[in-house]
């Protein structure tokens, strides 16, 4: 599940932003640094995401599917919206801000260029009834029914928040730096609902070895995720080698 505050699902990050460097005591730390943070987010007065199961749960949004609490990202790596890439890279560790971010720090401004018409003929290939308000993903993109009226299917293709001006109270909750923790902390960009009491991260000298849960062995494009984790941890830990551990467990009867 992808979280509203991320501009992009995070593969591997090279294409580094050029907002400079961060204050944080006193020191500065380099773009790229892992942190990590909380936030409610707010569109016309109304909570659309926090990283707080909680307030989720009064606020009738809590979703079922959604890790809760802090989230990790890295600083000035595009991960973020705009507006929170370039707050996090202001603030300090325990840091609160509450930041009003127009559509263009957000998710940009609506594009009627990306609504368009879809051929009935499209839906039915699939055996799919097209209803207005269904959520579709069309050649890898993502969108909405806005209408269906006979064989022209209207298709909005703009993020859902776009064009709108959003409030977040953000806080900036703490710096990854011990390197078990970053090597964890890596995975789980990769692979968000991994269980941490599954997971077994082992750092011998130059060499990183990640003992998977088994529930991973059948994850949608692992070769590439292992790919990415492997060059996530050796451009930040400097390791030589990454080695993954399959597990298959015997089931008992």
């Amino acid at each position: 599940m992808t979280r509203f505050i991320y501009s992009f699902i995070y593969t591997c990050c090279d294409n580094l932003c050029d907002f400079g460097i961060e204050t944080i005591f006193g020191e500065t730390m380099e773009s790229g640094k892992l942190v990590k943070i909380s936030y409610d987010g707010y569109v016309e007065g109304k909570l659309f995401d926090t990283t707080n199961e909680e307030l989720a749960k009064e606020e009738g949004i809590l979703n079922p599917n959604m890790v809760y609490g802090f989230v990790t990202v890295s600083v000035g790596e595009k991960m973020l919206i705009p507006g929170l890439d370039k707050a996090i890279t202001e603030m300090n560790v325990g840091e609160e801000k509450e930041l009003e971010l127009s559509p263009e720090e957000a998710f940009g401004k609506r594009d009627a260029s990306k609504v368009k018409i879809v051929p009935m003929n499209d839906f039915k290939k699939h055996n799919v009834r097209p209803i207005p308000g269904m959520p579709v993903n069309i050649d890898n993109k993502i969108g909405k029914i806005v209408s269906a009226n006979g064989g022209r299917i209207l298709v909005d293709f703009n993020h859902e928040l776009a064009g709108k001006t959003l409030n977040y109270k953000l806080k900036l909750e703490e710096v990854v730096e011990a390197p078990t923790d970053v090597a964890l902390e890596v995975v789980k960009l990769f692979v968000p609902r991994v269980s941490e009491e599954n997971l077994k991260i082992t750092l011998e000298s130059e060499n990183v070895i990640i003992d998977l849960p088994e529930n991973t062995a059948f994850m949608q494009n692992l070769q590439m995720i292992k790919m990415g984790i492997a060059n996530e941890l050796i451009k930040r830990l400097d390791a030589k080698k990454v080695s993954f551990i399959d597990n298959f467990v015997k089931k008992t009867q």
